[in-house]
């Protein structure tokens, strides 16, 4: 059955009745800065404990070969984010990530469950993280790191030593900090 165009009932969602938004900032906002800066001493911290993994020499071959890859990537991570904050970077590693970890790294064994689980609070942490961003380039920044902190995960998990569902049923916590984001329209609830 055809429907007139006089007998039409024409509904507008509310989305589209409301007045237009303005795009998201481009540059990193005060708040996403300080977000970003949490980010960038966290990774300096895991290429730090990744570079302590290396020196140790317990590992040969191919897998020194891939623990080294991947503390380049943590260094990489840091230099992009720095990039990003520039005179504001604090070029510092996260003193408390490092040293929470840094005593787990004994066995072969506990050093790669220690590395898959920071690379699973860090892709926790950098979801957490790409949620309160406000600023395009830094949300770019950031999800292009957390796919990469899962495969990372994902690695671990094929060893013989762990398995794969330990890196794909990620139980990380965020240690993101806190945020001060403002409230938006969707974030705020009506009296």
């Amino acid at each position: 059955m055809l429907v007139e165009p006089s007998e039409r009932n024409y509904i507008v969602p509310i989305a589209k009745q409301r007045a237009p938004r303005s795009a998201p900032p481009k540059q990193p906002t005060s708040n996403d800065k300080q977000l970003l800066a949490f980010a960038q001493e966290a990774e300096l911290a895991v290429h730090d404990l990744y570079a302590t993994v290396v020196s140790s020499s317990k590992f040969t071959g191919d897998e020194a070969a891939m623990l080294s890859m991947f503390t380049e990537h943590h260094k990489a991570y840091a230099q992009a984010i720095n990039g990003l904050l520039g005179k504001e970077a604090t070029n510092r590693r996260n003193e408390s990530i490092y040293q929470t970890y840094v005593g787990q790294l004994t066995t072969m064994q506990s050093i790669y469950a220690t590395l898959q689980a920071l690379e699973n609070t860090l892709a926790k942490t950098h979801i957490d993280i790409l949620g309160n961003l406000e600023g395009i380039d830094g949300a770019q920044l950031v999800a292009s790191i957390i796919t990469a902190e899962a495969r990372h995960a994902a690695v671990f998990g094929t060893l013989p030593t762990l398995s794969l569902s330990s890196a794909l049923d990620n139980p990380a916590a965020s240690i993101a900090p806190a945020s001060s984001a403002p409230a938006t329209p969707e974030t705020t609830v009506a009296p």
